[in-house]
Order: structure tokens, then sequence, then C-alpha cells
């Protein structure tokens, strides 16, 4: 009988930038972006959209989430547009991009190595809509919201998820700005009608899925091409048992 845990999948990637000659160490260049999009063609990946995972997880069907992979993007930086989309396009391939909604056509001046990185505009964030691309949340100002009061952390959930909406997405979703949350902004985010919520890294574990915190793998500029695929092709157990060993080697250096 196939057991579920050992399946190779789902993996949901976190990209940022996709530009060259940045020193912002989560910018992936376009030739990797390409490279990592070509390795998952080759080797049996089908990359589905998020919405596709969300159904997936609610209806239990997990044998058919085997090697699925759901690319997404934060911050939503000029970049996409102009290297990520075509990447993205000749491959067939669906994305979500996370927009900081009060800040379309601003620059990226929370992100100290890029903080003049322009991000799209809205009416680049309607043509990447119009070219299959799901807008996501990732609030209005890019706030820290585990140092808001709850009125506040309202505000920005719902003020973004409006300008969704306004921008023709009506498929809800949130990305925690820095991967932080907590209880009580998982419980606003989800009473603010966002349809599922992703964090920052963890392995994700079907049975026991956390739609308000989904884990994504972090994709980083200094990720050479065999790291990404043995990422990928890790099994929940063998990232389990590597877990273990290194708890149990930092022990023993510990106790030297």
């Amino acid at each position: 009988m196939m057991v579920l845990d050992r399946l190779v999948g789902p993996t949901i990637l976190m990209y940022h930038s996709i530009a060259d000659g940045t020193d912002d160490p989560f910018a992936v260049t376009a030739g990797a972006f390409r490279e990592q999009l070509s390795w998952l063609a080759a080797h049996g990946f089908a990359v589905v959209p998020l919405s596709f995972l969300l159904q997936s997880i609610q209806t239990r069907e997990y044998g058919g989430l085997h090697k699925k992979v759901v690319i997404t993007f934060d911050d939503g930086y000029r970049d996409f547009v102009t290297h990520a989309l075509p990447v993205l396009l000749d491959f067939g391939f669906p994305a979500t991009v996370f927009l900081v909604t009060a800040m379309l056509g601003e620059k990226a001046a929370w992100n100290a190595p890029s903080e003049q990185a322009p991000l799209m505009s809205a009416d680049e964030a309607r043509y990447i809509k119009s070219r299959g691309v799901s807008l996501g949340s990732h609030t209005a100002t890019h706030a820290r919201l585990t140092l808001l009061d709850q009125e506040a952390v309202r505000r920005q959930l719902e003020d973004s998820r409006d300008a969704l909406t306004r921008l023709g997405e009506d498929f809800h979703a949130f990305a925690y700005p820095w991967g932080q949350s907590s209880k009580q902004i998982e419980e606003a985010v989800k009473e603010s009608g966002y349809a599922c919520a992703l964090s920052v890294g963890g392995q994700m574990r079907l049975k026991a899925a956390d739609i308000y915190l989904l884990p994504r793998l972090t994709m980083r500029g200094d990720m050479s091409l065999g790291r990404f695929g043995s990422a990928l092709k890790r099994t929940s157990l063998e990232t389990e048992i590597r877990r273990n060993c290194r708890a149990v080697l930092n022990k023993v250096s510990s106790a030297r």
C-alpha cells in the first residue's frame, strides 16, 4: 500500500526577485530561474496552481499531489513582469505573486539590500493576472503583523484583500511578511476572508496540513541546481531523519 508520508511533494517554492547583478541574497538570476523550471519539467514534476493544492488538501486527495509543485513570489517586484513571467509562460507554469497592495508602483523600502528595487504597478498587476498569474496578499504595507494591535492587523488584511478584488482576483491567498505569525494572526487571516495562508520554512505534512500555515521552500541566489534538485526529491521522511540527526549532533557538541 502507498505510504503517503513517503511521497515526494507537494512543495511550495518561495521566490522573491528574479534579477541579475544584485546583492540581495534572495534574488535569483534569470538564468538560474530558467534552469530550475527546466529541471522540474525534465524530472516529471508538475507545477500546479495554489488553488489546486488547497482543494486537494481540503478534499484529502493526497495521492494526486505526488511530485506537484506550486510556485510563489513574495513582494511583487517589477522584475517579475520582465524576467520571471516570460520564463513561466515559456513552460506554461502557473504562479502566485503576493503583492504589497498599498505600495504598488513604489520601491521595496523594507528590503535593505534592494530598497530601491521597483515594485510592479497596479496596471502591471492586472497584466500578469490577464496572463494567468494569481494575485495574493502580502499585507498592505509589508507590515510586521506581530508588532501590531488587533485592529491594525485587521486593517492590513482587509485593505489588502479589497485591493486584490479591485485588481480582478477572486481567489484570496495570503503570505505572512517575514514568515511571522501567531495563532491570533492566523485566525484574523481566516476571518478576513482568505482561503489559505503561506509561511516560510517547514515540511508539508498532508494529513495534518494547516491551510493557514502552509510551509514553503525558500529560494536563494546561492542555491545551486544540484541543491535545488536534492530539496525537491527529498521526502518528508528523509527530512525528518535529517532533522533528528542534526538535533543529536547539536546535543553531542553542546555536551563537549
